[in-house]
């Protein structure tokens, strides 16, 4: 079913009227789904994640797009990834740079020998 219509929304948008943009809402409203289907979620991708580019005019598949709105789609998605790790770097040292105290028990001594006792 998933494979099907992936198909379907991939020949959709190959045959899409105009220079190829299709709005998300529509693509929703003809093949009947929610919009966040269309986009990876998590581990899970969307259904156009195979083989469209997206931006705020829409969807249009990879092989309609000109080059230079694959290189700006393109581009878009390495500064997200960039900014991603950046911001991942800048947690971690942030992190290692936490101090925790803790409360120590008291230290026993052996009243005859003085020595420590491990408890």
């Amino acid at each position: 079913m998933c494979e099907e219509l992936k198909e379907s929304i991939e020949q959709y948008l190959l045959t899409a009227p105009g220079e190829g943009w299709v709005k998300s809402a529509a693509l929703c409203e003809r093949f009947a789904i929610a919009e966040r289907q269309l986009r990876k979620v998590g581990d899970q991708d969307g259904l156009c994640s195979d083989f469209a580019i997206s931006s705020d005019k829409g969807f249009k598949h990879i092989a309609r797009a000109s080059t230079r709105e694959w290189l700006a789609f393109k581009h878009r998605m390495r500064n997200h990834a960039i900014a991603e790790m950046v911001r991942t770097r800048n947690l971690d040292r942030r992190r290692s740079q936490v101090i925790r105290t803790i409360q120590r028990p008291a230290f026993t001594f052996q009243k005859d020998s003085g020595q420590g006792v491990l408890l």
